[in-house]
């Protein structure tokens, strides 16, 4: 299915509107059919009437980075900082209040709302084996062509590697990767996205044992984000090389890397962040 057909049918669900009644006074029935399968691209013209009753702009068929207003704005923000500093106690505050409100929520907003659950449920609630079938769910009804699609998938993978899924994790990943190869890194969202990818691999490396291989993808991704010129991420990343370079890494290359964040979080204001910099350094001077 192409883009214009798989965007065209989601944002028709979206809205509730049966292939009729978005049809009504402007085209058959059997023309929306056609567009939604892929066998028919209508004109200008008919898609801009079409785009009007899906209250959408023209664009927002062809460019996957038009991204329409969100009533979760503000919680987005708030719960981006706090999925980073893995504060989950204060992300399902938050999120409660957050469906308690009686706003209208696009698709994706409403999906966003339902991995935010599947977080709190594996962290908090240590309900693992729901919190995977949720992210399962989600992932088998929105289009692999947006950010949740990318956000669902990437936190499934964690999962995964976190109950011992390893081959699971390992298909994921592979798929997450070929999926940012078609992405533009212009874009911040994607752009952070595949740093996170790359951060979670590292870890999970490290995780096997493997640290010269975890050091190579850290050390990889932290001049990905010197180049795109971006801290994010970029002292947890310097944190895991410090880590898993303590064995075989002089004492002053690992002190550097520590230092080098902790510089990083001050600058940042990340407290957590911080305080587990100066316990690394403290234990490396006792040694």
């Amino acid at each position: 299915m192409n883009t214009l057909a798989e965007k065209f049918r989601l944002k028709r669900k979206e809205l509730r509107l049966s292939q009729q009644t978005l049809a009504e006074g402007i085209c058959e029935q059997s023309q929306i059919s056609k567009i939604e399968r892929g066998h028919f691209i209508p004109s200008a013209d008919l898609l801009f009437k079409l785009s009007q009753r899906l209250e959408v702009p023209l664009d927002y068929f062809f460019n996957e980075q038009i991204e329409i207003k969100s009533n979760l704005s503000n919680f987005k923000q708030l719960s981006a900082r706090l999925l980073d500093d893995r504060n989950y106690e204060d992300l399902e505050y938050i999120y409660r209040i957050e469906i308690e409100r009686s706003t209208f929520l696009t698709l994706e907003d409403r999906t966003y709302l339902e991995w935010i659950k599947a977080i709190i449920d594996f962290y908090q609630y240590d309900s693992k084996c729901k919190a995977i079938s949720s992210l399962e769910n989600i992932l088998s009804k929105v289009s692999s062509t947006t950010l949740i699609y990318l956000k669902v998938l990437n936190t499934l993978s964690n999962f995964y590697s976190l109950v011992g899924r390893e081959e699971d994790y390992e298909k994921n990943y592979s798929h997450l990767m070929e999926l940012y190869q078609t992405k533009n890194l212009d874009h911040q969202e994607f752009l952070f996205g595949y740093i996170r990818v790359r951060h979670n691999y590292a870890h999970y490396l490290v995780s096997k044992e493997k640290y010269n291989e975890a050091i190579q993808e850290a050390l990889e991704t932290i001049e990905l984000c010197k180049q795109r010129q971006t801290s994010y991420q970029l002292a947890p990343l310097l944190i895991l090389v410090g880590n898993a370079g303590a064995k075989f890494l002089d004492k002053e290359q690992v002190k550097n890397y520590y230092i080098e964040a902790r510089e990083l979080c001050k600058i940042y204001n990340n407290p957590l962040m911080l305080m587990k910099i100066e316990n690394y350094l403290k234990e490396l001077d006792t040694v």
